[in-house]
């Protein structure tokens, strides 16, 4: 593996965290930011601000958008 590949894999991977990785997984999953927040105990609010900054990372504007490029990055 070259050099250039390994930074973009370590980049992929550095994208989100576990824990933003699970909540686009359980969006992914079709549940709402309020079944999200009743699972993990959080606020809808919590989780609907925590999505907020997953999009900043990835670049999109909605929920659909961030699972795709989720996925197209492998993060879920």
């Amino acid at each position: 593996m070259e050099k250039d590949d390994r930074r973009v894999m370590i980049s992929r991977q550095q994208i989100l965290t576990k824990y933003e990785c699970k909540l686009l997984k359980l969006c992914s999953d079709g549940k709402t930011a309020k079944m999200i927040g009743g699972e993990l105990c959080y606020s809808q609010k919590n989780i609907e601000y925590q999505l907020q900054k997953i999009y900043k990372k990835l670049k999109v504007t909605n929920k659909i958008a961030a699972i795709d490029k989720a996925r197209e990055l492998n993060l879920i």
